[in-house]
């Protein structure tokens, strides 16, 4: 398709693909023109501050497929450990079972942990709290819960970066398979 006729959201997924792929400070403005397919003046014309507005709507972008599609999977009144598993579910799909990079992983790191710290650091609470209440409403006690959220999502990210650097999905999907036990199982004796 030639870049003339893409829409915003077509070059924004374009560049959100860079940006999982060279990282946020590998994605200079050649790689993202030579992604979208657009000369520098065009992506500026798209995004007038340059790469940090690309980055912004990149996330964007990812926050509003993970709110429709992920975190919609928690707001239910099926049983939580169906909702969890449809929640894993989702994130294998996103993350193309489990060698895909997230964002949130590639946008800590450098230059751009400073720019979007706050940013990510209030998506990441919030997913936690999301998850802390599934386990809550299952009779998870409240405080077991927090540590059990937190815990997923390391689970969540590690398993990630594991299975890059293996070069083997086994430990992402091994994570998604044990999804709702980290949430749900035993509480542990006090």
């Amino acid at each position: 398709m030639p870049a003339a006729t893409l829409s915003r959201d077509q070059v924004v997924d374009r560049i959100l693909a860079a940006f999982r792929r060279y990282g946020y400070e590998g994605s200079s403005l050649s790689r993202l023109s030579e992604a979208t397919g657009l000369g520098r003046s065009s992506l500026y014309h798209y995004f007038p501050n340059g790469k940090e507005d690309m980055a912004s709507a990149a996330m964007a972008a990812v926050g509003a497929w993970f709110t429709q599609h992920v975190l919609s999977t928690l707001d239910s009144r099926e049983a939580s450990a169906i909702r969890l598993q449809r929640f894993a579910g989702k994130l294998t799909e996103y993350y193309a079972n489990g060698m895909a990079p997230c964002l949130m992983d590639v946008f800590t790191i450098g230059e751009a942990g400073s720019l979007f710290q706050q940013h990510l650091g209030g998506r990441m609470r919030a997913l936690m709290a999301l998850l802390a209440g599934v386990a809550e409403e299952a009779g998870v006690d409240k405080v077991e819960a927090a540590v059990r959220a937190e815990n997923a999502v390391v689970a969540i990210q590690g398993s990630l970066i594991v299975s890059r650097a293996l070069d083997s999905n086994g430990p992402f999907l091994r994570m998604i398979e044990n999804f709702p036990a980290i949430l749900l199982g035993p509480q542990p004796a006090k």
